[in-house]
């Protein structure tokens, strides 16, 4: 039999391949996510309401597809708000730290460390009774720490909500049983104002260093019912402890005098400074996961394997068990 060759016809003048077609698809799609960052812009950094900034999402790709004759102005108009968006946010924001605080982070720690004399002196560790969130008996401390007292560290994790992914982290340094400290990366909001992923993304947060003691760290997080908090020993050499002590402390230091923003996707967490002092970069990409990362690199302090260890170092019920009883850190521990 012969062979039957196949007759390919030459694609017509302008059609495109299916490379090609694949390839416009995809810049139509950037493009869509270039105008959705641009229109959240708008309602974040403008003041856009959200309604009418999800109108202008919409009538972008609606007018060009259905009214070709507007679609160059209405491109040209859409560069136009992505680049005034892009120059705010690159050059024209700054943080303010003169602004109505939320009461919690209202006072900020002031921070001085004295290396020849080994201790690091905080004025304003806040020291809360909490009632309800947004509600509490107001205090705040001095307390001079002196670093050769510092023995124990954990790392505290407070998962979100509803969440297998995300999680707040905290450091909690011990200075013997009952004088312990808690330092919070954290986005200081102002009065009213509820924390949101988004809002960090446009710089609408600052960064924020909460130093508080650990009875107020702990009772906060615990006010929510179905919270859970897991506090995590961390098996690592007087020094290193002592070494993230002063350059956490340091940082809260350098935050007062040149404030920055809060990033929420790639920025600092406690978890991210503790394993870097570890001198692991093996940071958990879901704090959440901060634990389970601690214990597979071995610097967890227990012989359990993971999960007995979270049920052993779960501690939410026994926060508000004991948060008013005067050895609150050791029996939370027991």
């Amino acid at each position: 039999m012969g062979r039957v060759l196949k007759i390919v016809k030459p694609s017509k003048k302008g059609e495109r391949t299916p490379l090609g077609r694949s390839v416009a698809v995809v810049a139509k799609v950037c493009c869509l996510l270039v105008w959705l960052w641009a229109c959240g812009a708008l309602h974040y950094r403008v003041g856009l309401a959200p309604a009418l900034a999800v109108v202008a999402f919409l009538a972008l790709p609606v007018v060009v597809l259905r009214w070709p004759k507007f679609r160059l102005a209405v491109i040209a108009t859409a560069v136009v708000v992505v680049l005034w968006m892009a120059w705010l946010l690159a050059f024209s924001t700054q943080p303010d730290s003169q602004r109505q605080w939320w009461a919690g982070s209202r006072r900020p720690a002031v921070v001085r460390v004295d290396e020849a004399a080994r201790k690091v002196s905080i004025d304003n560790v806040r020291h809360f009774k909490w009632q309800q969130r947004g509600r509490a008996v107001a205090s705040y401390v001095f307390q001079t720490y002196y670093l050769d007292r510092l023995d124990s560290l954990d790392l505290i994790v407070v998962p979100w909500r509803g969440s297998r992914r995300f999680a707040h982290t905290m450091l909690s340094f011990g200075f013997g049983p009952e004088r312990r400290v808690v330092i919070s990366v954290e986005a200081r909001r102002e009065r009213g104002e509820k924390f949101s992923v988004l809002a960090g993304a446009y710089k609408q947060l600052d960064l924020y260093y909460q130093i508080s003691s650990e009875r107020d760290a702990l009772t906060l997080r615990a006010l929510d019912p179905d919270a859970q908090i897991f506090a995590y020993p961390v098996k690592a050499s007087p020094e290193i402890i002592r070494e993230l002590f002063v350059d956490m402390a340091r940082r809260t230091h350098e935050l007062l005098d040149a404030p920055e923003f809060y990033r929420p996707f790639g920025g600092e967490t406690c978890a991210t400074k503790l394993f870097d002092h570890l001198g692991s970069k093996r940071a958990a990409l879901f704090p959440v996961r901060a634990g389970a990362v601690l214990h597979a690199l071995g610097r967890m302090d227990t012989e359990l394997d993971f999960r007995a260890a979270s049920e052993q170092f779960s501690i939410a019920d026994k926060v508000r068990e004991f948060a008013e009883h005067p050895e609150f850190s050791k029996k939370i521990r027991e």
